[in-house]
Parts: structure tokens; sequence; C-alpha cells
């Protein structure tokens, strides 16, 4: 194994070598290498099992290739191979987080859908351009482009969440020039083509991070609020919408906010489901990447004093690629203890695995790199994510049109389980 790791470190190198970037001077090689000794040095002594995936001697070797190859690297070259070795380790907790350092976006997001990658975000001056998909960077087609990435994809635990995080990487300037995708940051000639298979080039200069948010604000589909209206809010990431009549309540919950917070707003859920006879809800995950999962639990503790919620099928969670960390772990805390039906995609945490991340700033370069401290068990047998009780992958076709088949799937199950049950009480009524 650690021969192929040289050979693809290697290979990594060679792409680069036209680049205009120039190598490390030698006394920031100098530093460097003492950055990657307490990079190992500091996660053997803190993660708490860093070889559960890895063989000790693997990744060892991998690190003593990118010191010996440090005069021939770029910055980042650097950065970019610490991602890959951190991949290695085989948890989405343990990374080198670039987006806590100083980098450069390119201004768009992409989106995987059927297996393709669309323009869902940008900026105004390129509007037209959303809902493409992605045909090139520069002149390397997208496939090139993706198998570039993926084993430097930082956050990913499994399949899920490479197709979830990828995206958020392919935007970013540093990461492009590092895997030589690109020969110059400053700027990159993306090509995308329509319904009509009409293509385009479109090439955009690099921007920092904060004007990154500002600038990236046109969006393919805004968020819709189901059954019009926001009944009960904590935040944009934490809110309640309701059907009196059908008497269903969904709970949007993307973000945790402080321990308090949330108490504040799972007791005026409750309220407000005690004092509208709501009898089905539906808690929706797919937006949540993570925080502390003890917030969820509290939300979950108000829930469950509602007596009047159908707890014979009547509570369904919704969870896809993006639900990860505390947010797959609050997915299957959900199933266990309101007995949900969990419908849409698999998550991209693991329910077996290492999570509890804590960080250590590397003393020279002052990046920051992340670890697990502890290990979950939140199913009986281990997989690839938790996979859902009803799978409904996310569509192109359905996306395009604003329609959520995920919730359409949903509120047809409560609208069909109601009028079975109307169906039955006929029945004994008849009898």
């Amino acid at each position: 194994m650690f021969k192929g790791l040289h050979v693809a470190i290697l290979a990594g190198l060679a792409l680069f070598s036209g680049s205009s970037a120039s190598a490390l001077p030698p006394t920031e090689a100098e530093k460097w290498q003492d950055d990657i000794e307490v990079y190992r040095h500091t996660l053997e002594q803190r993660h708490i099992n860093l070889y559960h995936s890895v063989g000790k001697h693997d990744f060892q070797g991998a690190l003593q290739v990118l010191k010996e190859d440090l005069p021939r690297l770029t910055e980042d070259q650097v950065m970019v191979e610490l991602m890959r070795i951190s991949r290695l380790v085989g948890d989405g907790h343990t990374r080198v987080p670039f987006w806590s350092t100083d980098h450069q976006h390119y201004p768009l997001l992409f989106q995987f859908m059927d297996g393709e990658l669309r323009l869902l975000r940008t900026g105004p001056e390129h509007r037209r351009l959303l809902g493409r998909k992605l045909v090139a960077v520069g002149e390397m087609p997208t496939a090139e482009v993706v198998e570039k990435l993926e084993p430097v994809v930082q956050t990913v635990e499994n399949e899920y969440s490479l197709r979830s995080h990828l995206p958020y990487h392919l935007n970013v300037a540093d990461i492009l020039a590092g895997l030589g995708i690109v020969d110059d940051p400053a700027s990159a000639t993306f090509t995308l083509e329509d319904e009509r298979g009409q293509r385009e080039m479109v090439t955009l200069e690099a921007i920092s991070c904060s004007d990154y948010r500002e600038s990236v604000t046109v969006r393919y589909a805004e968020q819709i609020v189901p059954f019009g209206e926001k009944l009960v809010t904590e935040s944009e990431y934490l809110w309640l919408t309701a059907d009196e009549e059908r008497r269903v309540a969904y709970v949007y919950f993307a973000r945790y906010p402080s321990f308090s917070d949330m108490g504040s707003f799972a007791e005026d859920v409750r309220e407000y489901l005690d004092d509208h006879r709501i009898r089905n809800l539906v808690i929706d995950l797919r937006d949540n990447t993570g925080g502390d999962f003890f917030v969820g639990l509290r939300f979950a503790h108000q829930m469950i004093l509602v007596d009047g919620l159908d707890w014979d099928g009547g509570i369904y969670t919704l969870i896809g690629n993006a639900t990860f960390s505390a947010g797959m772990s609050n997915a299957a805390h959900f199933r266990e203890m309101f007995n949900a039906t969990l419908v849409g995609e698999p998550t991209g945490g693991n329910p077996v695995g290492y999570q509890d991340m804590d960080s250590f700033t590397l003393p020279n370069s002052g990046i920051e790199v992340n670890y697990s401290k502890r290990l979950y068990r939140f199913q009986d047998q281990a997989s690839q994510g938790i996979q859902p009780d009803v799978l409904i992958p996310t569509r192109w076709a359905d996306y395009r049109v604003g329609r959520d088949a995920v919730l359409d799937w949903v509120l047809e199950d409560i609208t069909a389980r109601y009028s079975g049950s109307v169906d039955k009480a006929a029945e004994v009524t008849a009898q």
C-alpha cells in the first residue's frame, strides 16, 4: 500500500510541474518539516484510535514521502497532500479544514444530481448559467476533475458524504492549483452545458472567502417553506410550519442553536403541537451537517411529552447525503425514540464510527487539524451511512421544477394512513 501511496503523491506533483507557482524556499521547507512532525505526533497522542483504518507504516510512510518532497512543492501542494493523508485515517472528523485558513474561491457552487454537477449558486452577473451542468474546468473534463478531487475531499466517511462535500472543494482556487487542475489560481475557465446541449465557457477570477459569501447570492431555487408560513422560529436554520387542517407539522432543523435556545424553541413547538392537536410530525435533517447532538436530544425530550402525536407511525425524519455528525446521530435517535420513519437518501455520516471532534494548530503554518475523540454506535450493525426506511433519490427533474419528492411522499403516506383509519372505523361502525 505504501508504494501505491508514494506513486499517487508523485503523480500529483508531476501534474503541477508546468505551473508558474514557485516551490517552497529552504527556510519554509524546514518549517514544514517541523509542522509535519507535530501533525503526526499530536494525532498519535490525541486521536482515540488513529490507526483504525490505515496501517501505521502506511500513514507514517506517506508523511515521510511528503517531507522528502517539500523542496519541490508549492504551499498549495503541501496543503493538498496533508488533506490527502488525513483522508487515509478514514473518519470524517479527522481532517485539515482548509476553510479555517485564508483561501480563494471561484464564485459558484455546484451540487451532484443524477451523477452530474449542476450549478445551483453564483453571482448575479452569471444568473443565466444556473442549472447548467459542468463539462470541464479549463481543458480538463469534469470526470477527470472529480477523479483528482476525490482523494483530498475532507469530512468524508462514505460515498454519500464524498458526493455531498466534493462540490465545496471544486470552487476553491488553492485546491485546484494544488492538484494541477488550474495553472494559475487567480482565474479559471468553466465550461457549462444547458438542457439543449449548448455550451458556454466562463472565466472567473478567484475572490476571498468573505467576498465569496457576499457575491454568491443567486440560487437556482430559493428555499420553500412548506404550507406557506413559519409559525415558530428560532433562526433561519430552525423553524416550524404546519398544515393545521391535515394536522401535520414540519420542523426544518439544519443547524444547532445553544442548549438554552433549543430548550425555548422546543417548548414553543410542544405548545403549538398541543394547542393545534397535531397528529403527524416531520423533522427535516437533510441540511443538518452537525453540531451538538445533545441539543437535538433536548428537542426530543419536549416532543416525547406530546401525547397527541401519533406515536405509531406518525413521525417522519427526512435524511440525505449532507446529514452528518450530530445530524446523523439525531436521525438515529429519532428513529429509536420516536419510532420515526426515515425518508430520503443515506446519510453522509456513519452510524458506527469516530466523532466528537477536537483540534490543534500547527505551530509554523498556523493550519488547523481536526481529530476524533470518541467512538459511537448508533445502530447494532455498522453500515455506510444510515439507510432510510424509504429511499427517494434527489432527481434533477424534480429539483428543476421545485418539487420536493421526499416531503411529497410523506404527505401522501399521511393521507393514505388517515384514509385507512377512516375506512377501518367505517367498517367497525357498519358491523
